[in-house]
């Protein structure tokens, strides 16, 4: 996929580290039980979609409109929106499972994690 600046390109990366680490993470998480395990994919599935719904939001916020970036920037409330419902849903339903639902609702900070690894040792790289 071709970016269209240097910036999306590390969005891209995030994205696909967080696709990564969604089954990796539900498989771990499957030793410790089936509850867990689901707990996680619905949290690493809520991450994702948290994700996929804030680079839409903040791309078309970017924008000279102010009524857009006014628009767009109430409707990137709709992100904490879906954390708390996904939250709220998951805790009445599965009340034993919060930090394996916790861990896959962080799943973008490991994203972000993994890909500054990856621009460190592409800095090491291209310095050789």
């Amino acid at each position: 996929m071709k970016s269209v600046d240097p910036g999306s390109e590390h969005l891209v990366w995030i994205g696909r580290f967080m696709w990564g680490l969604w089954p990796l993470g539900s498989l771990a998480w499957l030793v410790r039980s089936r509850q867990a395990a689901l707990a996680f994919a619905v949290g690493g599935l809520g991450s994702l979609a948290f994700w996929y719904l804030h680079r839409w939001v903040v791309a078309r916020m970017l924008t000279p409109s102010v009524r857009r970036r006014w628009f767009f920037g109430i409707l990137g409330l709709a992100k904490l929106a879906l954390i708390v419902l996904l939250l709220r849903g998951m805790m009445t339903m599965l009340p034993d499972e919060g930090l394996s639902l916790a861990t896959g609702l962080l799943l973008f900070a490991g994203a972000i994690l993994l890909e500054a690894l990856r621009l460190i040792l592409s800095s090491f790289h291209d310095a050789t």
